[in-house]
Parts: structure tokens; sequence; C-alpha cells
């Protein structure tokens, strides 16, 4: 087979496997996935693609991670409880507690301005919105209006994006990526994607201060650059929401395989408001509560760190490269493997491998990279003849 043919093929291959791993996605097929523990007791229940390795933060705050899928059943081990403690602001966090001073502080100190969009726009709730999915126009937005009105009456100026980015496939991130570079120009404080997720109703339904509502999942990839830096700040969010309102965060998904935009701003962060067979109605008061937070962690996170110290700037990051752009670095390494195995095996030995290797840059890149060099040799050449037929 032809060299260059065996090339294309493996970077094919190789291209597909990442694009398909870059970013993982909630299912789209109806099914959900329960993680059992050692003891084969339920202590996790999404609508996420679940991988080895992805992590899970329980509402009892125990951190599990996933070891084994077997169909839709995911075997987890416990890691350990984490104590949120650390991750609460100063005694001004208190239930209740957001004063004037700290609307100022945040208003000043942190541009009082929040971003919230959808990546999936379709997404609804059947019991209001008559159907799970709605091209364009799902009940989503409804509960992003909820959001954006709570978070108003906080003090702090919202952008809410009504910008569509359907279908809902897997490049759903890629087109919302550019929503986000857009509001990114606004320089807010804080980027919120309002999504829902798809399990049955029970697993997000809840009371929380009297209330019937919708819980709310935090979702954190960690593939991106900035993964430590957004699982940290989930945290936070977490510690002040079990505060406020305890029991109003189902927990946090810490998914191995994507990033999800999250790369382009510090305080980026996806939400699910319920799942599709709740009502909205519920799922709007579930995150108007879920706002209460926002205030409190904005008002006291120290600043974005800059790109010095291993955090996202935000006004470089935006123009960042993409999760898939992100791969091409594994992709080339890998494909330099796969042609170093294939030269193997065609010629049964490293020391043949090595000598067709060295021919093939040596000839076969020289050809196909500088032609213009060869011609601009020949050139030179002719012009040196004739200068000396002339002398």
């Amino acid at each position: 087979m032809n060299k260059r043919i065996v090339v294309a093929l493996l970077l094919t291959v190789l291209f597909s496997l990442f694009a398909g791993a870059a970013c993982a996605q909630e299912q789209n097929d109806g099914k959900y996935f329960t993680i059992v523990d050692e003891n084969g007791v339920t202590v996790y229940i999404t609508g996420w693609s679940v991988r080895v390795g992805d992590q899970f933060l329980t509402d009892k705050n125990i951190r599990y991670e996933v070891t084994s899928i077997e169909g839709d059943i995911a075997h987890a081990k416990k890691i350990g409880e984490v104590n949120l403690s650390q991750y609460l602001p100063p005694s001004e966090s208190e239930p209740g507690l957001f004063s004037g001073l700290l609307k100022t502080r945040v208003a000043k100190a942190q541009g009082g301005k929040v971003a919230v969009y959808h990546t999936h726009s379709d997404e609804s709730y059947v019991p209001s919105d008559g159907k799970e999915s709605i091209l364009g126009a799902g009940g989503i937005y409804k509960v992003g209006n909820a959001f954006t009105t709570a978070l108003q009456s906080k003090g702090l100026e919202v952008i809410h994006s009504q910008a569509k980015h359907d279908p809902h496939d897997d490049m759903a991130y890629e087109r919302s990526r550019r929503t986000v570079v857009d509001l990114l120009k606004q320089q807010p404080a804080a980027i919120f994607d309002v999504h829902r997720d798809a399990v049955p109703p029970q697993v997000y339904k809840g009371t929380v201060n009297g209330q019937d509502v919708s819980k709310v999942q935090l979702v954190v990839g960690k593939y991106g650059p900035t993964g430590k830096q957004i699982e940290d700040y989930a945290l936070q969010i977490k510690a002040a929401s079990d505060k406020q309102h305890p029991g109003l965060v189902k927990g946090i998904f810490f998914a191995k395989g994507g990033d999800y935009n999250q790369d382009l701003h510090p305080r980026s962060m996806l939400l699910e408001v319920g799942a599709h067979t709740n009502d909205r109605a519920s799922a709007e008061r579930g995150v108007a509560l879920f706002a209460d937070v926002i205030p409190t962690v904005l008002g006291t996170s120290s600043a974005a760190p800059t790109a010095q110290n291993g955090a996202a700037d935000v006004g470089t990051a935006a123009t960042g490269p993409s999760g898939a752009t992100k791969s091409i670095g594994w992709i080339v390494g890998l494909l330099v493997v796969g042609v170093a195995a294939f030269m193997f095996l065609s010629t049964g030995s490293l020391k043949e491998a090595g000598a067709k290797i060295k021919q093939f840059t040596s000839t076969e890149f020289a050809n196909f990279l500088a032609p213009k060099k060869r011609q601009s040799d020949e050139e030179k050449s002719k012009d040196t003849k004739k200068r000396e037929d002339q002398e």
C-alpha cells in the first residue's frame, strides 16, 4: 500500500477517535446511568455518558470514581468525604446576609455582570412543554429567564443570550463556543451554560425552604487546561449552596473527557436544572434559589489568576483553540507511533524500519515540501552557467 495512503488513513482514524473522546456528552437515547458503590448501593444517577475515570461528588459530599461499566450500570469506588468548609467564603456569606456593602463589592470589584446561555437550545420539560425537545425554542430558555430575573434582583447585571445552537448533537459545544466568545467581549464576572438532565423525576425532585423544586447539578470538564481551577470553583459554589440552601445542589459531575468551553473563562459553569421529566415551574424555583448563591461566591472569591500562573486569561482566551484543536498534539504524537509500528510490521526489524523512516523523511517529505527550493536551485545553476558563457 502507498505510504501516503497509510498515513492518511492513520490520521483519519486517530482524529475520529479523539473527536469522539474530546467531549463527554449527555445521552440522547432515553437511557441514563445508575452508578453503584462497591456494595452495589446506588450512589448517583445521571443522564451523562459515563466513562471509566469520571468522578462525582454526591449531595452528601462523598466523592467517587467510576472503575468499570456494564451496560447502563457503572461501578464506582469511594475516594472519600470532602470537607467543603475550606471552600466557604468569610462570615459575610451566612444565609440571607447579602448586604448593601456586598452588593457594592460585587458591582465594583467583579463588574457585577453575569452571562447566561444555552448550548442545547432545544431542551424542554415534558410535563410543562409537552415534549422533551423543541428546536430553537426549548423550555430551557424560560428557566434561563428565571435565573436571570433572580440574579438581577440581587443587584447583578445579566446578559442572557438567546442564541440557538441546534441541533442537539456532538458539535453543539463547538457552535456555542462562538456565543461564549461574543459574551466575553462584555467581560462578565461569571458565565453559566444552563441545561436540564434526562433522568427519572425523583432524581432531581426535592424540597428546599418549604418549596417543591428541581435540584441543580454542576458539571465540570476536566479535559481542558483550566480543569482544576473550574473544579475548585464548583466546590466553592456547592459549599456556599450547602450553607444557604442545603440539599439544593444534587452533586457535581467531573467529566474526564470534556471541557464544555470552560477553558474560556475561569468562572464558567455548566448547570443541569432538573430533568425532562420534572415540571418547568419547579426548575424555575430551583434555579431562582440557586441564584442566591452567586453573589456570595463572586463577592468573596479572589480575582481570576493571570495567564502567568497557569490560569486562563479572559482577554486572550476568547480566541483560544477549541477542544478538538487541543487534541492535535496528541494526534500527531500517536500518528508518529502508528507510522513507526506500521514500518516495523512491514519490514520485520527495527533496523530496516528506521532506515525506511529515514528515507521517507529525507526523500518523500523533501520532495513534497520543497519543490520551490529545487526549482530555485535549478534556476541558480542556469544563471551561473549563463554568466560563465558570457565571460
